[in-house]
């Protein structure tokens, strides 16, 4: 099978990126559910975390995929790195409410944009009406808020008088005597004329008024007869002073919608939901304004649920070969039905694919990159199947090639005392954080370019009582790394059968109680 070209092709397609992947069947058809889309499927406002590589924007494509299969409902997909521009960025010389004000108004015209495409395409009997609802929403989004003011007031006053008195007496002399007429014109008048000028200042500022924003967008939705679905990738793309007054926009624009549902994918020690100015908080309050979903590490970690982790696994590498090759060719040419098929006739042994399963750490992306190279490595050498060797290197390679290279000086030193404490004197894998220590720079670093990985949060050490840990596993990769080394560990945490040859020991949370990393030890690499 690891010779046939048809499935050497088949291995090479298989897309490690989700939003690579243009044909939306084949996203539906490759993924694999491990409890995670029943949770998020439904109209309550969610953030899931998850680190890179764990499948975040999978689950946000087949998420949308099955939102669009709803009645009367219009969703949109928002990745994050496409929002705003360099100059919004990367001038931290801007004011913080412009660069903001200009991110939120990318994010309203987006939805502006899936409103008018769904009223085009699903119109209502007040389809008329909706259009013009959306064109005033485009205006409190778009147009300036306008307010006119009196700058100086000048007033002016003129007064005309008249004054005057006319007598006249006309007469003549007869033999009757003497016959006159008189008369009297009096002429008395005031004349006012008053002005008053004033000259106004306009005041124009770019701003969104939140009452107009909710009117606006909630009449267009109550008219289109619709709800909207906002699913919001890579967040953690966004720079981190920036994110909670994006969160702040969202909280107060869209959360109190009923008509809408909002979604948020990021990474848990890159995102910033909330700040504190002054005594008010900005941003989400997680738990009360929005809820947080399971994250994916919680689910793919191999130690936890061994087998269903293997199975589970094993389904993922032939969903992603089988959607690249003929219908019911892998049937067919090498009787291929399912993932366990597959693990039998690509494996040299159920062991083998345990050791593959375990050089990801949970990490979906690194395990599709290792089995490709480990494939091919396979048949580079002749092999009929994948064997252990070609699955170490290929976890070596892996680590070496797109972890360790991107470690800056300062990380580098921090995994290396690391791994000499842990692997070298202790001949363990894994150690004890206190819990405080979780949002430490260092190791949120380290865990963010994957090189150490999450086991358990919260573990109470009987000797040590009122203390909480975490516990942490450093990366596969390094322990593979030392193989060959005066430093390779020789003690099995475990009492593994027999029969299963396990070459990166398990830990137990026994062999790990004294192995704890303090503050100090961290404080040196900042």
């Amino acid at each position: 099978m690891i010779q046939d070209p048809k499935v050497m092709g088949a291995v090479s397609r298989i897309m490690q990126r989700s939003e690579r992947q243009t044909d939306t069947d084949k996203l539906i058809s490759t993924y694999v559910d491990v409890g995670l889309l029943p949770q998020l499927n439904n109209n309550n406002h969610q953030i899931f975390y998850g680190r890179r590589g764990t499948g975040k924007t999978h689950v946000m494509k087949v998420l949308e995929s099955s939102f669009k299969e709803r009645e009367r409902t219009s969703v949109l997909y928002v990745d994050c790195r496409m929002l705003g521009s360099t100059s919004q960025f990367a001038d931290r010389t801007l004011p913080i409410g412009r660069r903001c004000i200009a991110l939120f108004r990318d994010y309203l015209l987006l939805i502006s944009g899936a409103l008018l495409e769904y009223i085009i395409e699903n119109p209502s009997d007040s389809a008329e009406e909706a259009l013009k609802a959306l064109d005033d929403f485009n205006a409190v989004v778009t147009d300036p808020v306008v307010r006119k003011f009196a700058q100086s007031v000048s007033e002016t006053e003129r007064v005309k008088q008249e004054r005057g008195a006319e007598f006249s007496l006309l007469g003549n002399l007869g033999a009757e005597g003497i016959h006159g007429e008189g008369g009297l014109k009096t002429n008395f008048g005031d004349e006012n004329e008053s002005t008053m000028q004033v000259e106004y200042a306009v005041d124009s500022q770019d701003k969104i008024v939140f009452p107009d924003l909710h009117r606006s967008l909630t009449k267009v939705l109550e008219l289109a007869k619709g709800q909207l679905v906002i699913l919001i990738d890579e967040w953690s793309s966004l720079p981190s002073d920036v994110q909670p007054y994006l969160a702040e926009f969202i909280k107060k624009g869209v959360l109190p919608i009923s008509e809408a549902t909002v979604k948020i994918s990021a990474l848990e020690y890159r995102c910033r939901f909330s700040e504190v100015v002054g005594c008010d908080l900005i941003g989400f309050e997680l738990g009360a304004d929005i809820a947080t979903a399971p994250d994916l590490d919680d689910y793919f970690v191999y130690d936890r649920n061994p087998e269903f982790i293997a199975r589970t696994y094993a389904n993922v590498l032939y969903k992603h070969m089988n959607v690249e090759l003929d219908t019911g060719y892998l049937e067919v040419s090498h009787g291929v039905t399912c993932g366990d098929t597959l693990m039998n006739h690509l494996f040299t042994g159920y062991e083998t694919f345990v050791e593959l399963s375990r050089s990801c750490e949970g990490v979906v992306r690194d395990l599709i990159n290792i089995f490709t190279k480990a494939f091919f490595d396979a048949q580079r050498r002749g092999r009929a199947s994948i064997d252990r060797v070609s699955v170490l290197e290929s976890a070596r390679q892996w680590f070496e090639q797109d972890k360790a290279q991107y470690l800056g000086d300062d990380l580098q030193n921090a995994l290396r005392a690391m791994v000499d404490e842990v692997i070298g004197q202790r001949k363990a894998r894994s150690f004890l954080l206190p819990r405080e220590l979780e949002r430490h720079p260092i190791v949120q670093r380290l865990f963010d370019a994957r090189v150490i990985h999450h086991m358990q949060r919260g573990y109470a050490d009987k000797d040590n009582p009122g203390a909480r840990y975490n516990i942490y596993t450093i990366d596969y990769g390094t322990y593979v790394d030392l193989i060959g080394t005066s430093k390779q560990p020789q003690l099995d945490l475990l009492d593994e059968p027999a029969e299963i040859d396990i070459v990166v020991p398990f830990d137990d949370k026994r062999s790990i109680r004294r192995i704890i990393l303090r503050q100090d030890v961290l404080d040196r690499y900042l």
